[in-house]
């Protein structure tokens, strides 16, 4: 495995910063290598992949993004800011466009934390266990992929607007080097959610929704039988 490779760096970084993870499987991370290389998604080079396996990684992004990249960002706000004119337009436009983007990032991952990915393991046990998990019986009447569906937006767009937003202003000799880093920043942060995305919408949800539809099924052959 590539260990110089600044995007082997990128993908681990995200399976340390919170509790090791005792085993990372080699074939997962040399998928979402050729991914990040290739720029190319493809579902298939994902599919062989377990659920539990998936939601580790959804999850450990998560706590990736919220710890490190968008404290990372903030900090590249900060700095620039101080070598800005306090009534420079950018200004206003960096601040306003961070503290709605956290705000609006740190809600989805919550409504992921809190319903999907619980939701998905209760539907992991209901396959992996002898009969019908009966707690999957209580919560497909809470919630449901679909419910997801409905109100899942994704967020790597928002990042591409202020990015190009940031371009129309042409920084000060002295402030280049800031200014570079925290585009940089923000593409490679752009970048990562949409290869999350794609393995939340492509993958993940579709594993998802073929777990709902075989428990159903199961459910309602019982249901027929009595």
């Amino acid at each position: 495995m590539p260990e110089n490779n600044a995007f082997f760096r990128q993908i681990m970084d995200r399976y340390t910063v919170y509790d090791p993870l005792p085993e990372v499987d080699k074939d997962f991370i040399d998928a979402l290598l050729h991914t990040i290389e290739e720029k190319t998604f493809c579902p298939s080079d994902f599919d062989r992949f377990p659920v539990g396996m998936i939601v580790e990684y959804i999850k450990r992004t998560h706590v990736f993004y919220l710890e490190k990249k968008l404290p990372e960002i903030e900090q590249s706000i900060i700095l620039l800011s101080g070598l800005y004119n306090i009534t420079h337009p950018i200004l206003s436009i960096l601040h306003n466009f961070f503290q709605s983007y956290c705000q609006d990032l740190t809600s989805h991952i919550r409504a992921e934390e809190t319903r999907l990915l619980p939701y998905i393991d209760i539907l992991q046990r209901g396959i992996d266990g002898p009969a019908v998990c009966s707690e999957y019986i209580l919560a497909r009447q809470q919630y449901s992929v679909a419910a997801f569906l409905a109100d899942h937006h994704d967020t790597e767009d928002e990042l591409k607007d202020i990015r190009q937003t940031i371009r129309l202003y042409d920084p000060p000799a002295t402030n280049e080097s800031l200014y570079r880093i925290l585009l940089s920043q923000l593409e490679t942060f752009e970048q990562d959610l949409c290869i999350h995305a794609h393995i939340e919408d492509e993958v993940l949800i579709p594993k998802a929704l073929q777990m709902e539809t075989w428990l159903n099924d199961r459910l309602d052959r019982i249901a027929k039988s009595n």
